[in-house]
């Protein structure tokens, strides 16, 4: 049962590796510069 464990943690390691090299850059400045200024404090 470890050495599932230990495997299945490995893999998502370079899934993440991967997912990161090729989409990261989405995730994090792509959405970023989409972003409209908040106006003001939004009050209830």
């Amino acid at each position: 049962m470890f050495s599932l464990l230990h495997f299945l943690l490995q893999r998502f390691d370079r899934f993440q590796a991967w997912f990161d090299q090729r989409f990261g850059w989405f995730f994090t400045n792509g959405m970023k510069s989409q972003r409209t200024p908040r106006t003001g404090a939004f009050r209830a």
